[in-house]
């Protein structure tokens, strides 16, 4: 029986998980988290690295979720394919998309950070300031407002190691944008699981080469 080799495709998102999880045997491949602001832009990075690395006896793994259906269609000629049953990178480190579903059915306007998304496009509390100095500084406030007046929550995902710096600037951004803040502890099983298996039906998404990932 052949011997599978894994490579891994990964947003930069969960590249500081899934890097020292999967070992120096695994090849890795770190994408752009901008990638994600277009999701037809994304697949077709993705479609050009899965046609670079497809081999026979290889799975591809990848470390992102469904991502705005940006994931669906994506398919390999060669490789079997693997993804795990999220939506996003959030859902990835709570451990399921079930819990990630259940926190945002409680708090439906949670905004979710973690220490090392802060300097990325996913700080949207950086994002929304962008441009502000061309605004005249008495509509900045209403400006900034609106852009969150769905967020009434900003959820730090706590691996355990957050440095206090992130903790305390998170909090800040809670507290200037009057948002609740709350903690949430992350689960790596599902990821660890991605990288060494068991692939289940009801966590992964694993398709034979020729077969597109689906929307589910």
């Amino acid at each position: 029986m052949a011997r599978f080799r894994r490579k891994l495709l990964t947003c930069k998102s969960l590249a500081h998980v899934l890097e020292p999880l999967a070992g120096r045997e695994t090849e890795i491949r770190v994408l752009e988290i901008a990638l994600h602001l277009n999701p037809q832009r994304l697949r077709d990075h993705l479609m050009e690295q899965v046609a670079r690395i497809e081999a026979a006896d290889t799975h591809i793994l990848f470390g992102y979720g469904l991502c705005g259906r940006a994931l669906e269609g994506v398919v390999s000629a060669k490789s079997t394919l693997v993804l795990p049953k999220v939506d996003d990178c959030v859902g990835a480190l709570l451990g399921s998309r079930e819990r990630h579903k259940e926190l945002l059915r409680r708090r439906a306007g949670c905004y979710f950070m973690e220490q090392h998304w802060l300097e990325t496009e996913l700080n949207v509390f950086v994002q929304v300031t962008m441009g502000l100095e061309r605004i005249p500084p008495e509509r900045r406030g209403s400006i900034v407002q609106m852009a969150l007046k769905n967020y009434t929550t900003l959820a730090l995902l706590d691996s355990g190691d957050t440095e206090p710096e992130a903790d305390n600037r998170c909090m800040a951004y809670a507290s200037r944008h009057e948002l609740d803040f709350i903690r949430l502890k992350t689960e790596l099983g599902l990821l660890t699981r991605l990288l060494s298996g068991p692939w289940t039906d009801e966590e992964f998404i694993v398709c034979a080469p020729g077969r597109p990932i689906p929307f589910f």
